[in-house]
């Protein structure tokens, strides 16, 4: 398997400058995309912003509707969300295990279980995904988020096109996290379901 790196310092999309490192990873089967950046909170607060619905609804790119499924246990969260990535991808939807070690460094790892809810009209359920965000404390105040992700599309989109949309997506992901956490220091929100139906 070859490497394929396309990492950077400041990757530019949308005519904004992204403090993002990513890195893709050629495998079998969907590549590893994994992604790197400095956010301005302690770790205890980036954990709230990736665990709590009523926040991932408010940095997320593109998600239409986010889920808590069940709690199978004391730290397994089982997430629905639905996204619109835009053309060439059609509606777009995934269920998630979500697995959190207190580390240090707190981990949340991600399983895909696509068969754990029943399909929803409309939306091409991805079929498989996996990865993890890695939390580590650099000072009081800031966070080193390590985002690693492969994914399977699923439907008409083929494998090299998701791998290849997938290092913009990431890269926009992590500032998106970057920049929600400078701006919502005094935000808070209660341990929500979001949506209480699918999409």
């Amino acid at each position: 398997m070859g490497l394929l790196l396309l990492t950077t310092l400041a990757l530019s999309l949308s005519g904004r400058v992204l403090a993002v490192e990513v890195e893709r990873v050629s495998r079998d089967g969907p590549d590893e995309i994994r992604a790197t950046v400095s956010v301005a909170a302690p770790v205890t607060r980036v954990l709230t912003l990736l665990e709590q619905p009523c926040h991932l609804l408010q940095w997320v790119p593109k998600v239409r509707s986010l889920t808590v499924l069940a709690r199978p246990g004391e730290n397994l969260t089982l997430v629905y969300m639905a996204t619109d990535l835009g053309w060439p991808m059609q509606l777009r939807d995934s269920v998630t295990l979500f697995t959190r070690s207190e580390g240090p460094p707190v981990t949340l790892t991600m399983q895909s279980r696509p068969d754990s809810v029943p399909a929803v009209d409309g939306y091409q359920r991805i079929p498989f995904s996996e990865g993890s965000w890695t939390l580590y404390a650099e000072q009081a105040d800031t966070t080193r988020v390590e985002y690693v992700q492969r994914v399977e599309p699923g439907g008409q989109v083929s494998q090299w096109l998701s791998d290849r949309v997938g290092v913009t997506e990431v890269a926009e992901l992590l500032q998106a996290l970057r920049d929600y956490a400078a701006g919502s220091r005094s935000i808070t929100c209660g341990d929500d379901t979001s949506d209480p139906g699918l999409p």
